[in-house]
């Protein structure tokens, strides 16, 4: 009975995966595979992972100069934040807008373009 489940519905409710896949993805991390037998390929040191340690790997990540640089230069800011993920806010048609240091960085990428 308890194989009927697997990793992926046991672990994962079915938005978070793909917002874990989002991060990973904006991170710079290269997928192959889909659903629970993906695994991520580190932007940093080449080497595969399951997703599970790509996504912890990621959020422990201390942020590189390059994406501090990159981020710095699109007017994004580090907030304080307790006991939650990393936010980086930046204004935007004069309000301030916050981000996951992941969606910041997609949208400073995107930006660079």
């Amino acid at each position: 009975m308890g194989e009927a489940c697997s990793m992926t519905e046991r672990d994962q409710p079915t938005g978070r995966g793909e917002a874990e896949r989002r991060e990973l993805e904006a991170a710079g991390w290269e997928a192959k595979g889909e659903g629970a037998k993906t695994i991520w390929r580190s932007p940093t040191d080449g080497r595969w992972y399951a997703h599970y340690q790509a996504v912890e790997m990621q959020r422990e990540a201390v942020l590189g100069p390059e994406e501090a640089r990159l981020l710095d230069e699109h007017g994004f800011e580090r907030v304080s934040t307790e006991g939650c993920r990393e936010r980086w806010s930046r204004s935007e048609q004069g309000s301030l807008r916050l981000y996951t240091r992941s969606k910041a960085l997609m949208k400073a990428r995107k930006e660079s373009e």
